[in-house]
């Protein structure tokens, strides 16, 4: 009769090479085992945490105020302790400290946890077995949104493969432990309502990602497609300007401008794809908006940040729905104060204007008439041309990885487009930034002041005028203008250069018409260096800031004749007479 088979097998060993993270811990939760895996997932070393309690050994992030991985995780073990049955935690945000070797501080990381009791045959608890799964670049993939196609196919991947560890794992601790068949049932409800939880997620994903891939799709087809028209209407209108109105050629240019508009029109509707927010418009002053919101914008802005407001629009009223011209404010606050991090001044400004049938020919989504214009500056860092070219398209945003959805100026333009207004940027990197939104006054209610229309003069003249603007496109719209009056125009775009010129230009001039803000010198600077060398020219400054804004940043006076950008033909042609006749603004 051949012996007894018997093998020696080396438990802890095992315990140790499993393939799946868990430590084991004693009722007062000291860490008394720990897998190779459960190791390499927390970045620790055996020798350092065996016998230690579990919650000094991973603390909670310290940095994170919201963090609750140690809380979630004491009230699980509690209830095993206290039940004697395995506990299912739902996804848990745990942070892992690194090693001092690798820099340490603390790691993002999430985990979907399990904690189970192994009990004597008198049910007395022994030990707790934690078995946890690193689930983090599982719930990364649910909140990036870099590349929505590559994404849909690693979340269906990665789901798939949750779902069969999520099933392997509850068939494994069936098997592994009978008193565990109690709780089987449970145990499968709470699997199936996770699978479930993720499936809704996963869709919820696919859902937003092609909304992002549409919202950028005709965000960018639009951009582009503006920029275009903005030059066809614009050029088209110079032309006209130069022929006939009785002559076909001024005809089929009509027919140019039409078509462009129509073309606006399809953008526009494009631009409106997206935007399904239901509103509750009414008629009301826009001055009486601004004046409710101003404590709660002093609060968004803290104490190192000047609030200035001045209402200015003749309580015209606006249809528009208060609450989303209160998001539009608030974004703008928002912003603004991100712009300041060392303090500044915001200046928020209501005024009536008129906007004419040829500004509305050069801006596509404006209309002519009377309009209601409120201006939010700041003395902040500036915008680049190339952030100022993407800042409206959904999800575009400059700021770190989670601090910004990128979704509030798309939020603001989509509002303000939705009330029939305008929207306009101007900003210079260092100077600061305006933001600018025309909304139309709202017909068949109260009786509205009218703006009184400018006296009628003659725009032309033979003069010669020393035009200093560094940004080229703004340079030949002006140009054209002033040319088409019959003005001499000594073109130049670098400051240095242009006061150079002007010392060895022989002839006489009359006017510097000079930008505010540009690179090297300001316009201020030029004028002064100008007016050394020619002391009777007279002066004109233009700039996309509000009037008050330029003098809140000591850039010019109240006195000092000024032309706001956007202009057109006309408001330029008008100002530059204006000042060549009067001396004065």
């Amino acid at each position: 009769m051949s012996a007894p088979f018997s093998v020696e097998v080396n438990y802890q060993l095992l315990f140790e090479r499993c393939r799946a993270a868990q430590l084991v811990l004693d009722p007062q939760l000291r860490i008394i085992a720990v897998s190779e895996a459960y190791l390499a997932a927390t970045m620790t070393r055996r020798d350092r945490i065996l016998g230690q309690p579990l919650f000094e050994v991973f603390p909670d992030n310290p940095a994170d105020p919201t963090a609750t991985g140690t809380r979630n995780l004491r009230a699980s073990l509690e209830r095993v302790i206290r039940y004697r049955r395995t506990d299912t935690m739902a996804v848990q945000k745990y942070d892992i400290r690194r090693p001092e070797a690798e820099g340490g501080g603390f790691e993002v990381r999430y985990w979907s946890p399990v904690n189970s009791p192994i009990l004597d045959p008198q049910g007395t608890l022994l030990h707790i077995v934690h078995e946890v799964m690193d689930v983090t670049e599982f719930v990364n993939l649910r909140t990036s949104r870099d590349e929505a196609t590559q994404h849909n196919l690693l979340l269906l991947e990665r789901t798939a493969g949750m779902e069969a560890e999520i099933l392997a794992r509850g068939e494994d601790l069936q098997r592994a432990n009978a008193e565990l068949r109690l709780a089987r049932d449970e145990l499968e409800r709470r699997v199936e309502e996770r699978t479930a939880e993720l499936r809704s997620t996963e869709e919820q994903l696919r859902h937003a990602q092609r909304m992002e891939a549409v919202g950028r799709l005709a965000g960018g087809i639009a951009h582009d497609f503006n920029n275009i028209l903005s030059v066809i209407m614009t050029f088209t209108e110079l032309t006209r300007l130069s022929l006939p109105p009785q002559g076909p050629a001024f005809d089929d240019l009509g027919q140019v401008l039409l078509a462009s508009e129509r073309a606006a029109a399809l953008t526009r509707q494009l631009l409106a794809f997206s935007r399904q927010q239901v509103v509750q418009p009414r008629a009301i002053a826009l001055d009486e908006i601004v004046a409710s919101m101003q404590r709660m914008n002093g609060r968004l802005l803290g104490e190192d940040i000047e609030l200035t407001t001045l209402l200015d629009s003749d309580e015209a009223l606006v249809f528009v729905d208060p609450s989303q011209i209160e998001q539009v404010i608030a974004n703008l606050v928002v912003n603004a104060r991100d712009a300041m991090p060392a303090g500044g001044t915001l200046t928020i400004e209501t005024r009536l204007v008129e906007l004419t049938a040829e500004y509305a020919a050069q801006h596509l989504s404006a209309q002519p008439g009377q309009h209601v214009m409120i201006a939010v500056s700041d003395t902040g860092n500036g915008i680049s041309p190339e952030v100022q070219k993407r800042m409206f398209e959904p999800f575009f945003t400059t700021k770190e990885q989670g601090k910004g959805t990128g979704l509030g100026l798309s939020t603001v333009f989509g509002i303000v487009k939705q009330a029939g207004g305008n929207i306009w940027v101007y900003s210079e990197p260092g100077f600061g930034t305006t933001f600018k939104i025309y909304l139309p006054v709202a017909t068949g209610t109260e009786a509205v002041p009218v703006a009184p229309a400018p006296r009628s003069m003659d725009l032309r003249g033979t003069e010669t005028i020393l035009l200093v603007e560094d940004d080229e496109q703004v340079r030949a719209a002006a140009l054209g203008i002033l040319q088409t009056q019959g003005y001499i125009v000594l073109n130049q775009g670098k400051p240095a250069e242009a006061i150079s010129f002007l010392a060895r230009y022989p002839g006489p001039v009359d006017l510097l018409l000079t930008d505010v803000v540009m690179p090297g010198m300001s316009g201020s600077e030029v004028a002064a260096q100008v007016q050394h060398l020619r002391p009777a020219i007279r002066v004109l400054y233009m700039s996309g800031y509000t009037d008050d804004a330029i003098v809140r940043q000591g850039l010019l006076n109240f006195e000092t004749p000024y032309l706001q950008k956007p202009f057109t033909s006309e408001s330029m042609a008008r100002r530059v007479r204006e000042v060549l006749d009067n001396g004065k603004g």
